[in-house]
């Protein structure tokens, strides 16, 4: 969910901060859930609810919440059930003016983002390293299946600057490559700054690289938790929910489940 620029690729600073898809592509940590799954109310006057599990913070994006009724107000509501906590705003804004990116991560900044967030490449690396720099954040790349492509690697990418950071989804990468993401986590763990965590079939499975319920697919979650965990790496680790969700529940729903299999594995 992106940012749509005008027919001449700029965005009004008005246009910018009001948009649905500005509110929608936050990445965020859901601090309404505690080690019961208590809502909010019912802790409003004792300890505060978070989603830190034995050291490993659990978040989510907004993108999980697609299935949803849209519009501001609601995605809204659906920070609010999971207390909204910013950590990457994604805006995609890699083809945008040099004076729309500044603006961007200024933006980012008072929302109480750490980074931008955009698709890795080459030319988005070069353009929004140096500007995150100056910032004094991050240029934050997520990755979808280019590591199944041959010489593929985060090497180049990372020499352009220490501000760019990866958004590295290991469902992506395992459903892609069979590969374990661990060995790219254990690797690169240093410039991770987050995880998308999601449950998919394998590459070589029929039906191949295809999203699953948690539990039901191969993507050895527990082993990216248990690692991040024992490690005390300070890697963010953010559901997105990509299965089918039936009709009887619905995304802000199947999330919490997320959520909760996360902490029995963590806790």
């Amino acid at each position: 969910m992106e940012n749509k620029n005008n027919s001449k690729g700029r965005l009004s600073r008005r246009k910018f901060l009001g948009s649905t898809a500005t509110i929608a592509a936050f990445s965020m940590v859901p601090l309404n859930y505690s080690c019961r799954n208590t809502p909010v109310a019912e802790t409003a006057a004792g300890t505060k609810p978070n989603s830190d599990f034995g050291g490993v913070q659990i978040g989510a994006i907004t993108y999980s919440w697609r299935s949803m009724p849209g519009g501001v107000e609601n995605i809204i509501k659906y920070c609010k059930e999971t207390d909204i906590n910013i950590h990457i705003v994604k805006f995609s804004p890699a083809r945008w003016s040099d004076e729309e990116i500044d603006y961007a991560f200024k933006a980012a900044k008072t929302m109480g983002a750490k980074g931008v967030s955009e698709e890795i490449g080459e030319e988005a690396v070069k353009k929004l390293g140096p500007i995150a720099e100056k910032h004094g954040m991050y240029a934050v790349f997520h990755n979808h299946m280019q590591f199944a492509t041959e010489g593929f690697s985060y090497d180049p990418f990372l020499g352009v600057s220490p501000a760019v950071m990866m958004n590295f989804d290991a469902g992506h990468f395992f459903g892609s490559t069979g590969i374990h993401p661990n060995t790219i986590i254990e690797k690169y763990h240093d410039r991770i700054f987050s995880v998308h965590l999601k449950d998919k079939t394998g590459p070589n499975t029929d039906p191949a690289n295809t999203n699953q319920v948690w539990g039901q697919g191969e993507v050895p979650i527990t082993d990216v938790l248990l690692l991040i965990k024992k490690n005390k790496w300070p890697i963010h680790c953010d559901i997105e929910l990509e299965y089918d969700v039936k009709p009887w529940s619905d995304a802000v729903k199947e999330v919490k489940t997320c959520v909760e299999y996360a902490r029995q594995i963590l806790i």
